[in-house]
């Protein structure tokens, strides 16, 4: 071989050292450079699912790492978690043209949606869906400043060092570009097309269900569920849930006809009462869980107003974030969300068909779960953000309850000055988590034996709920004497965040496993509130006191129109046939039938289940109110 004075460089020594060397004719020269083009895309692919066997150590998150072997024992659960990033390194070898190039692209990309999920896992015990890329800015939100401290383990350093030897390895050892535009297109098809065919079994909701492992991982985790799968392989397959297709044997003509059996009724102008409605971020009663050495007093202010209320347990489908889960499902009468892209069905467009100015306020950014769009998609004329308006009065991250209430009840004197019914709803911040476990200031609620970031953080969660609930009274005395009728409903949306991995809960002995009965509530259940003054208790003909049911979410508004004594929308009066029967309906596997609480609807009652979930499907999907927005 002969080799040019001023030496030779790598990518021109395996030109001619390993695969062109001069042949006998140009027929052997092209001969090779195929073969080099097929060694090198095999190294891509190889070095593809190698990296995806890598990320396997980000997809167990917190939980134990004997999952890892579990992976590795399921053939099918292994293939489509590597197969995933290796045709994600496969398109970009094809784009750039560049083995190391495309394996950096494709692997960076494959290792920063592993490390989001990673980092989800270890803050909120919440996975990465699909429909979690469209609250990114929410996201980066939530992950800036004091929110949460990201941190980097062996788990982490091991998926990046991976990362670079690749790179490293497929520079040393596939040196060259691709020239050729037509191969380089050719290569990001074949990529696009195995996707294509991947794509059936990916999203196959039986094959999903069949490669579940639960060695190691507990199975009525909603959490551990998916983590059972990895991470590639769960995180493509919501892909389907982010698309909602109709429940079996759905029929939108009889559907329609149902519920047409139960026409809307209108509210009578003399019985029209105002409603003021407050979602709590993270509201919980600690003073139910016999906590040794914290503080409960503080609940005496809460529990006086429960004893003039009619309450009871919400049964929420969340666990410390997804605040808008709860907030939505209230507002339509859903038991499980659709991603909201246009108007869609709520009891908010009912009020406004009967007269009603239907307004309220969240003291945070507009775009934070795209509530400016969102909520105007169900209804609300009129919402007040941060943005122009409570930046104004208060320089709190969280502006406080102290200034959100007050607004509340200026608003609601300007909707009856105005001689309109008002229905308001409102969600606040100030408790909003993660809590300082840090010094902060707070008022001392927890004593005992804890760490030290335990007994802050919960002294700093009860000190400002304590806040709200001293707001909240003040409120209820304004109301308290209003010539005007209204009724006050309050709720929370989640239990709080209490340390990564609930280690605080651990901490105070509070068992919250949601595997089912007690724990499952207590994971998952808050408390609602619904009061009402003299003058809206006139109008009803009843005090509104008392213990209700436990009900999902989605039934809430059916408790305050019963109790206001409104039959209200057709869905509305279908779904109160379906509470009779199916109180909690969770996305998370359990329900109450028949007053017994179930992983599984009973085969007497499936037949009407599927009615339910038909009707839901219809609410969901076909808007009823055009004439009120064109109006």
């Amino acid at each position: 071989m002969k080799l040019q004075k001023r030496g030779i460089g790598l990518k021109r020594f395996w030109k001619e050292c390993f695969l062109f060397q001069p042949g006998p004719d140009a027929a052997w020269a092209r001969g090779k450079r195929e073969a080099y083009y097929a060694y090198r895309t095999a190294l891509v692919l190889c070095a593809g699912l190698c990296m995806g066997l890598a990320l396997l150590v980000l997809a167990v998150g917190p939980y134990s790492k004997r999952a890892l072997i579990d992976y590795l024992c399921r053939w099918q659960t292994l293939l489509l978690n590597t197969i995933p990033v290796a045709l994600l390194v496969l398109l970009f070898y094809g784009i750039l043209g560049s083995a190391w190039g495309g394996f950096l692209a494709g692997g960076g990309i494959a290792l920063g949606f592993s490390l989001g999920n990673y980092y989800k896992l270890q803050f909120r015990d919440d996975p990465l869906y699909f429909e979690d890329m469209l609250i990114l800015r929410e996201a980066k939100a939530m992950a800036g400043g004091d929110h949460y401290s990201l941190f980097i383990d062996w788990q982490i350093i091991l998926a990046v060092f991976c990362l670079a030897l690749g790179a490293a390895l497929l520079r040393l050892l596939a040196p060259g570009k691709v020239r050729r535009k037509w191969r380089r297109l050719g290569t990001a098809a074949v990529s696009v097309a195995l996707c294509g065919c991947l794509a059936p079994v990916v999203l196959d909701a039986g094959h999903y269900q069949n490669t579940q492992n639960f060695a190691h991982l507990n199975q009525w985790s909603a959490t551990q569920n998916y983590v059972s799968h990895g991470f590639w392989y769960p995180f493509l397959h919501s892909i389907g849930d982010f698309v909602e297709t109709p429940p079996g044997g759905y029929s939108k003509k009889e559907i329609q006809a149902l519920l047409e059996s139960y026409p809307d009724a209108d509210i009578p102008e003399d019985r029209k009462i105002n409603i003021i409605a407050l979602m709590r971020e993270a509201y919980a009663d600690f003073s139910l869980y016999g906590v040794e050495g914290l503080d409960v007093s503080g609940y005496d202010v809460y529990h006086a107003l429960e004893e003039e209320s009619y309450t009871g347990d919400l049964v929420t489908n969340i666990f410390a974030g997804g605040t808008v889960d709860s907030e939505r499902c209230f507002l339509t009468g859903n038991y499980q969300l659709r991603n909201f892209r246009g108007n869609a069905n709520s009891y908010a467009w009912y009020l406004r068909e009967q007269g009603y100015v239907v307004e309220g306020s969240h003291p945070y950014y507009q775009w934070f779960y795209n509530r400016l769009n969102i909520n105007g998609y169900l209804g609300f004329e009129k919402y007040r953000f941060l943005e122009g308006d409570y930046e104004t009065m208060s320089h709190a991250e969280y502006p406080e309850d102290a200034v959100l209430l007050p607004e509340i009840y200026a608003d609601y004197q300007k909707c009856i000055a105005a001689g309109k019914p008002c229905f308001s709803f409102s969600v606040n911040v100030q408790s909003h988590g993660p809590y300082p476990t840090w010094d902060s200031g707070a008022d001392e609620y927890l004593s005992g034996d804890y760490s030290i970031e335990c007994k802050n953080a919960v002294n700093s969660y009860m000190t400002t709920i304590m806040e709200t609930d001293r707001e909240l009274k003040k409120l209820v005395d304004l109301l308290r004497d209003d010539p005007e009728p209204v009724v006050l409903v309050t709720f929370g949306d989640h239990l709080p965040w209490m340390g990564d991995g609930n280690v605080f809960y651990e901490q105070m002995g509070i068992d919250i496993d949601p595997s089912g009965g007690e724990s499952f509530l207590r994971h998952y259940a808050t408390r609602y509130l619904i009061w009402a003054n003299k003058a809206a208790a006139e109008i009803i003909g009843h005090e509104v006191k008392g213990e209700g049911p436990a009900v999902s979410p989605c039934y809430l508004m059916n408790l305050v129109f019963d109790q206001a004594g409104w039959d209200g929308p057709g869905f509305m009066q279908a779904m109160d046939e379906m509470m009779a029967v199916f109180p909690v309906v969770s996305t998370k596997g359990q329900y109450v039938v028949d007053g017994v609480m179930t992983d599984r609807v009973p085969a007497e009652r499936e037949e009407l289940f599927q009615q339910f979930r038909q009707m839901q499907f219809y609410w969901r999907n076909e808007f009823l109110y055009q004439d009120v927005m064109e109006g």
